[in-house]
């Protein structure tokens, strides 16, 4: 037998070897390939921990060796985000620094003066309040900050105040009054510009302004009878060189304590180094005899409008200042705040924001209500003619007066018209007038004029009033140079006072420059929801006047079968004050209730009901609240009788109570 082949040749050998070889490579190459990619892995994770160290540690050491760098960052970041920018006005070689957010609209504008040693980014925390639509510069006084320095002369009072001036005829502020804010020695001088320059301004908030003879002596008045005494070799506290002097100012100046970092000091005491000898050479001249009271100089010149803010622990000017400044101009209107110090723009950024607003809009509508009611007076005439009648004066929505002019060619006869007039059945109506055509941009829109004046405060509003000049095109018709497309948005939130878009509309921006242009306020805060047109702690109050009142088909005149007049709010105030001044209304069966009065007539002739109406709509609008809306409506009920329905929206900006 042949012999068995139990062992493999060498070439089964050699291949299996081969093939043992090439695994090896295989896994040896994958070894290589996955310890190459943690390599690169570690390699990224290494490269992204050093690109997040970098600005950490950047941020770290600015904070350490360079604190004022990150002041002058956190002050460019906020007005940025606010909204201001920064300009420079130049006037016979002198340039004031000053920056500013929006433009001059209904509102006036609004110029802020700060106080000693500051600069004009001292009322950020308080512009963060305010409405972005609203005109606000606040400038740099004379020296201080990017605001040229000369000498001594432009330092004291009278020539800070003739410096400003200079400012407000450079940027042509006073075209037209504006508001005008000043704090501590911002207010010595916002107080002797009003006495001097009392056609520049509606109206004056002066916040706890120094240059007062005050009866009481506080902390910084002790410290400066030391600092006399000494002939000023001591310190002076406003002026500090060390971070502890620098704690030490903001304990003087701010009743709330504010914690603040010792790197936080340290950089505002390296911002304010290079400029203390200036602030020294200034605050000589302001304690000077010419200087230190000259508001109290002055004050009697005052005859604005005044508002005084003051905060009720001042250490710095004494909260007494208040009631000499009240004394001494009539109608001063007064606001102390509990638990703030000198520093109220500071302390209280929100509650002072929300004050001078308050104050702006309220000498708005009494000056307004004092002219109309002016004007109208001027108007009083009654024309019979046929069975229709016109009276004056009348407080109706329809009627709008040229109040720039109505001294002078004011018609015996008025259009009959443009104001509303007594009908046959004794209803107040208003008489149709022609439709407007209006060329936007090219494009025809018809509408009428009340739909245009439904905002009086807006450009249309003025417009159609006679403040503003009209432009018309070769077809007679009234041109606005505009985005034709976008005005049909504009004029359809004049018509239903709702904001109503296309789902795919992505013109939203140009919207707002429309909206803005045309200065319709409720527009503006639907397109810029969330953010609030007016500060966060307002809202509207509203009162809903309806007359439901049958007639008879039948008589001649029209007989009243039964008339219901009923108000309807939430403003309680308002209600008790229509039950205890219409009493002599009570034998027509005042009904009062929950939120709402009804007066209920009949059967009697129009004069009685109509009377009422006029007294209680002049009622309401004394309060303070305007006509939004007005409504009527005309429908049969029997075959003997009409129901003609009027309602009537009024409404007013309020404040909620703080807690």
């Amino acid at each position: 037998m042949g012999k068995s082949n139990y062992y493999p040749s060498d070439a089964v050998l050699l291949k299996t070897t081969q093939t043992a070889l090439n695994h090896l490579e295989i896994l040896q190459s994958n070894f290589l390939l996955t310890a190459a990619m943690d390599l690169d892995v570690l390699n990224l994770f290494a490269i992204a921990m050093g690109t997040l160290a970098v600005p950490i540690l950047l941020f770290m050491a600015s904070f350490m060796l360079w604190p004022s760098s990150l002041i002058k960052v956190y002050y460019w970041y906020w007005r940025r985000t606010l909204g201001l920018q920064v300009r420079y006005a130049d006037c016979g070689g002198y340039r004031f620094c000053y920056s500013y957010r929006g433009k001059p609209g209904f509102r006036p504008s609004i110029l802020m003066l700060h106080d000693f040693s500051a600069h004009k980014d001292t009322w950020l925390s308080m512009v963060k309040y305010l409405p972005r639509h609203l005109h606000l510069l606040c400038v740099d006084m004379p020296g201080h900050e990017g605001t040229t320095r000369t000498n001594v002369e432009d330092y004291s009072i009278q020539g800070q105040v003739k410096r400003i001036r200079q400012f407000v005829d450079t940027v042509r502020l006073n075209k037209k009054p504006f508001h005008l804010v000043g704090t501590s020695m911002g207010g010595n001088v916002a107080g002797v510009y009003a006495a001097c320059y009392p056609s520049d301004l509606c109206s004056l908030t002066l916040i706890c302004p120094a240059g007062l003879r005050n009866s009481c002596m506080t902390k910084f008045d002790n410290q400066m009878h030391e600092l006399e005494n000494s002939e000023y070799k001591l310190s002076i506290p406003l002026i500090p060189s060390t971070p502890e002097e620098m704690e030490d100012m903001l304990k003087l100046c701010s009743h709330v304590r504010f914690r603040v970092p010792q790197q936080i000091l340290q950089g505002l005491v390296d911002v304010r180094i290079p400029h203390n000898d200036f602030y020294h050479e200034v605050f000589m001249e302001i304690m000077r005899e010419n200087s230190k009271y000259a508001l109290h100089e002055h004050m009697h010149l005052i005859t604005m409008p005044l508002q005084v803010i003051w905060g009720k622990q001042d250490q710095v000017v004494d909260v007494s200042g208040a009631s000499v400044l009240a004394e001494a101009v009539p109608g001063c209107r007064v606001d102390l705040l509990e638990n703030c110090g000198h520093s109220v723009v500071m302390e209280r950024p929100r509650r002072t924001a929300k004050l001078i607003l308050e104050f702006i809009i309220s000498q708005q509508t009494r000056l307004h209500s004092r002219l109309e009611l002016h004007a109208n007076s001027l108007l009083q005439c009654t024309v019979s003619r046929g069975r229709q009648q016109l009276l004056f004066p009348f407080k109706h929505p329809a009627l709008r007066i040229d109040l720039n002019n109505y001294s002078l060619n004011v018609p015996c006869v008025p259009d009959r018209s443009k104001y509303p007039y007594q009908m046959d059945n004794g209803d107040w109506g208003h008489r149709m007038t022609h439709p407007v055509t209006l060329n936007v941009g090219g494009h025809l829109y018809t509408t009428s004029i009340a739909t245009l004046q439904r905002y009086p405060d807006s450009m249309l509003g003025a417009m159609f009033r006679g403040d503003f000049p009209t432009t018309r095109d070769a077809q007679g018709n009234y041109f606005i140079d505009r985005d034709g497309t976008l005005f049909r948005y504009i004029l359809n939130f004049l018509r239903t006072s709702e904001l109503t878009l296309p789902g795919d509309f992505m013109e939203m921006d140009l919207l707002r420059k429309e909206a803005d242009f045309y200065q319709i306020e409720p527009l503006i805060q639907c397109l810029n929801d969330p953010k609030p047109l007016y500060p966060l702690d307002t809202f509207e109050q509203v009162v809903e006047l309806s007359s439901t009142r049958k007639l008879s088909k039948y008589s001649n005149p029209v007989a009243v079968i039964i008339t219901q007049l009923t108000i309807t709010t939430k403003v309680h105030s308002l209600l008790e004050g229509i039950s205890n001044n219409f009493t002599k209304w009570n034998k027509h069966m005042m009904d009062t209730r929950d939120c709402q009065v009804s007066f209920t007539f009949g059967p009697c002739d129009y004069h009685q009901e109509v009377s009422l109406r006029v007294h209680l709509m002049d009622y309401i609008t004394k309060q303070g609240f305007t006509i939004r809306n007005t409504r009527v409506h005309h429908m049969s009920e029997r075959a003997n009788e009409n129901t003609v329905e009027h309602h009537w929206t009024f409404c007013r900006l309020a404040y909620k109570v703080e807690d």
